[in-house]
């Protein structure tokens, strides 16, 4: 229903009732009869302001690549950016990468949609990791890309950075939190962006 007519219909039941009770209304009654109804015209502009902006936004999303955005992660004083677009390959492609001086892996998930960014130290070693495949998370019924590391031979789960087999099996990795920009608000940054 349109917010004017609900308005107007709320308007109308109001005099109603005003007219109704048997007694004369005042001119302090319908000063605020009138009050009330100019907040409920704001009220109702404010809520189509809303819906508008809320049509705005679903339209801009709906624009929206994902290949097109970058992934900020910040480890300490540093930073570095990875293009989702570089790394949304078939197979997947992901950065054994360093940000300073800390190693990470860096790894983008085609099937649930994930950027991930962990500490690739282990117990004081540096692993190095490559696309697996694809399985479920154990207990859960996601799809998840696994990774292995090359040093315990070790798979692991990108979402969580959990180990499931190997080794190392149990182990999680550090996270680091990801946060997504365009490339306009990561060049003014100036932030280095990730070349595979």
């Amino acid at each position: 229903m349109n917010w004017k007519i609900l308005a107007g219909v709320l308007l109308v039941i109001g005099l109603i009732a005003g007219f109704a009770g048997g007694k004369t209304s005042t001119s302090g009654e319908i000063n605020n009869l009138n009050g009330k109804v100019a907040q409920l015209s704001e009220q109702v502009k404010s809520a189509e302001s809303l819906k508008n902006q809320l049509a705005e936004t679903k339209a801009q999303l709906e624009k929206l690549n994902v290949n097109d955005l970058y992934g900020l992660i910040k480890v300490e004083d540093n930073a570095k950016a990875y293009k989702i677009g570089d790394m949304n390959k078939m197979p997947p492609v992901i950065a054994n990468d360093v940000i300073g001086s800390t190693p990470v892996i860096v790894s983008w998930c085609p099937l649930c949609g994930t950027l991930t960014a962990y500490d690739r130290k282990v117990d004081g070693q540096t692993l190095t990791f490559k696309v697996e495949g694809a399985r479920k998370i154990p207990g859960t019924d996601i799809e998840n890309l696994h990774l292995r590391d090359g040093q315990t031979n070790s798979v692991w789960a990108q979402g969580p950075g959990l180990a499931v087999e190997g080794s190392e099996k149990g182990t999680e990795l550090k996270s680091y939190p990801v946060q997504l920009f365009n490339k306009d608000v990561i060049d003014k940054m100036g932030v280095e962006v990730w070349k595979p």
